[in-house]
């Protein structure tokens, strides 16, 4: 599988849910007139993995298998995916499983750009010629013409759907499969290749998309010679009955895998992530019956779809503070009766001053005075213990003023910044009343003066000038804005919590500075 090099970097980020959810990584933020507040947990997964993909097959409820077993028959509720290399021998084979559960009435899905041929599942590929082959070749397009790449990059073109009039032998029910590119306008390749057929039949029955036809490819033997190519095929597909009569296998085929991975699913403007829904709902078949998958990625398989789970999960409802609780089992059944026949029992007590006649006795008895006496005592004990442990405190106190204490007297030739421990002394009055704003305010100084800073610059920020590789510059902007007043404004307390959730912010535009995202503009005299 190729690595993600274009875009937006070699790692994406993934915090909250998926809305489809877009995981950029983090850059510096603010909100306008403050600071920006702390961000929950992020998950981060690199560009190029199919982390997504198993995600959303885990949210629907499908589970990873580990291996098929030779001797024993194939579930017709099980989905194979080979994402990537198809590289493999004797029943490690991806396309051999492939073929396999095809066979049975199950569901595949491939996605490569890599050379390989391809038979379908009624044929023995040691005796038979293949149904065709995905090529070696490298797919480019017309950069110049928005319809046809994507971002103006040729080695990414844009799919283009067919439709089930253009076939030749058009069916008069167009089964499933063509749902699955119906409409989608923006779905992105990454360096593709493109799908050579020698027949339509059984799972590669039907050519499902296309790509651009200012198509070229570059050829097997020699990379850097391309020629032009009209409108490659891009997907084949297919859905029928197994040989058992059983409802029908369902089979997608397309020539790059990186429609697929973590990258193209979060990237705007595209349609990558409908189409992967889309996948997923058709090969689960019409009532989501498949709920089993072996999955190859570069064919190795992958055991673990829920990595993300936790991530993608829906947010529960807060309960409200009068609800309910659940009780569960056999009391969640039972709990408004077991709140009834509590309730029933509390008014009891009540009427018949049951607690009361426990506690102190009678009304009116020696017993009742004499609680009433014992308590009077006892509550004068406490109150006692309180008044002295509060007029503790206040001498404690007293005894560590707050104010700074004066510098002792040295007399001539003391160093300008005051006599020696007055600095160490500072330090420790300020972490002592939980204040660390002046030593925050020299460090962000010291920060902007290596930055270029003018000399006694003013609460007003110097003009910046903004990297075009930045992709939130307002973003950037503001933040630096909220630094510089923390740095140059009027001074305002800041507790050392606060400056630990700031502090990341911090280091990224200290990290922006160091790559060149982002300076002050000099004026010229």
């Amino acid at each position: 599988m190729k690595s993600p090099t274009r875009f937006h970097g070699w790692s994406l980020v993934l915090g909250g849910a998926l809305t489809a959810a877009l995981l950029t990584v983090p850059a510096a933020s603010a909100q306008p007139n403050r600071f920006p507040e702390p961000q929950p947990p992020q998950v981060q997964i690199p560009g190029g993995g199919t982390e997504l993909l198993r995600a959303l097959l885990d949210r629907e409820g499908i589970e990873p298998i580990r291996e098929f077993d030779a001797n024993k028959p194939l579930d017709r509720n099980t989905i194979v995916i080979s994402i990537g290399l198809l590289d493999g021998t004797d029943w490690n084979d991806p396309l051999q499983h492939v073929r396999r559960v095809i066979a049975v009435g199950g569901a595949a899905l491939i996605a490569t750009d890599s050379f390989s041929r391809v038979h379908e599942h009624d044929r023995d590929p040691r005796t038979n010629n293949p149904v065709g082959w995905f090529h070696r070749g490298t797919v480019t397009a017309d950069w110049q013409n928005p319809q046809h790449t994507y971002n103006s990059r040729p080695d990414c073109p844009i799919v283009v759907p067919v439709s089930p009039d253009e076939v030749g032998d058009a069916p008069e029910r167009p089964g499933r499969v063509w749902n699955v590119f119906r409409g989608l306008k923006r779905v992105v390749t990454n360096q593709p290749t493109y799908f050579q057929e020698r027949r339509f039949r059984q799972e590669y029955q039907y050519p499902l998309a296309r790509l651009p036809k200012s198509s070229r490819a570059s050829a097997d033997e020699n990379p850097n010679v391309s020629r032009a190519i009209n409108s490659p095929l891009f997907a084949v597909g297919g859905d029928g009955p197994d040989w058992f009569g059983n409802p029908g296998f369902s089979f997608l085929a397309m020539a790059d895998s990186s429609v697929f991975i973590n990258q193209m699913l979060m990237e705007q403007n595209t349609d990558n992530l409908e189409l992967t829904l889309r996948a997923i709902e058709y090969l689960q078949g019409p009532d989501k019956t498949r709920t089993k998958c072996l999955f190859y990625e570069n064919g190795r398989v992958v055991e673990k779809f829920d990595g993300l789970r936790n991530a993608m999960a829906k947010p529960r409802p807060k309960i409200p503070p009068e609800a309910m609780p659940n009780l569960g089992g056999v009391l969640g059944k039972n709990q408004d009766k077991l709140i009834d026949a509590a309730n029933g029992f509390a008014d009891q007590l009540q009427n018949r001053d049951a607690i009361h006649k426990m506690l102190v006795g009678e009304p009116g008895s020696e017993r009742e005075r004499n609680s009433a006496a014992n308590w009077i005592e006892r509550t004068a004990i406490v109150a006692s213990v309180a008044v002295i442990l509060f007029l503790l405190r206040r001498l404690w106190r007293a005894k560590h003023p707050q104010d700074i204490p004066p510098a002792p007297v040295t007399g001539a030739g003391a160093a300008s910044t005051g006599p020696p421990g007055v600095f160490d002394r500072r330090q420790k009055e300020l972490v002592r009343r939980n204040n660390v704003y002046e030593p925050v305010r020299q460090l962000t100084r010291e920060f902007f003066a290596t930055a270029g800073a003018p000399e006694n610059p003013g609460p007003q920020m110097p003009d910046l000038e903004i990297s075009d590789a930045v992709r939130k510059p307002n973003s950037l902007r503001q933040a630096l804005r909220d630094m510089w007043r923390l740095a140059y404004g009027p001074p305002t307390p800041m507790s050392a919590q606060r400056w630990f959730e700031l502090e990341p912010y911090f280091e990224r535009l200290k990290l922006a500075h160091t790559e060149d995202k982002w300076r002050f503009v000099r004026n010229e005299v």
